[in-house]
């Protein structure tokens, strides 16, 4: 598996290419730097009954082909190409992703901070013409595409600090996240 790093002020972008069968071992202390159920309130009832699941520290963006996370003694997850911001894992000792199909790749996104903070996501998509709605405090991350906000045209890969609400214009097809606390 191949990777390249890109550096923003508070988030790292680390950028995985695979060949179908390839596999990444995801250590804990990058998964969660610690994160239980009580760093993350807002997920706490999806990790209800799930005695080995943690909230997950960074910030996934499937954008080509395919994955499986396999973990612990669970049934491989799939984890498809315009999917993402998956907000825990199981099996956290040993985690891993598998490409599942040719040139694979995924967008990993590594909040920078010396005390472990669990940043609320959700995943954004959509085709040409679209919109979406970003909010004050929050950032937002294109992995993929091409975006229309405030006037200016803004490219993947790239993350954005939002300080105004805004809405987005998609105007070429749009992989990505919003990130908030």
């Amino acid at each position: 598996m191949q990777f390249r790093r890109i550096r923003f002020e508070n988030f790292t972008i680390t950028i995985f290419t695979a060949h179908a069968g390839e596999e990444r071992v995801c250590p804990p202390s990058e998964l969660t730097r610690g994160l239980t159920a009580s760093d993350a309130p807002a997920i706490a009832h999806l990790l209800e009954g799930k005695d080995d699941a943690r909230p997950l520290h960074t910030i996934p963006v499937y954008t080509k082909g395919g994955f499986e996370a396999l973990g612990g003694d669970y049934a491989p997850d799939p984890r498809p190409a315009g999917s993402g911001a998956t907000q825990f894992v199981r099996g956290i000792d040993n985690y891993k992703l598998r490409a599942t199909a040719p040139d694979s790749e995924y967008h990993c996104i590594t909040p920078k901070s010396k005390e472990p903070v669990f940043w609320q996501r959700s995943f954004v998509g959509g085709k040409a013409g679209d919109t979406f709605e970003v909010l004050p405090n929050s950032y937002l991350y294109i992995a993929e595409g091409k975006i229309e906000l405030a006037h200016q045209t803004f490219v993947g890969p790239t993350m954005l600090e939002i300080t105004k609400p805004h809405t987005a214009k998609i105007t070429d097809p749009v992989m990505g996240a919003k990130l908030w606390r």
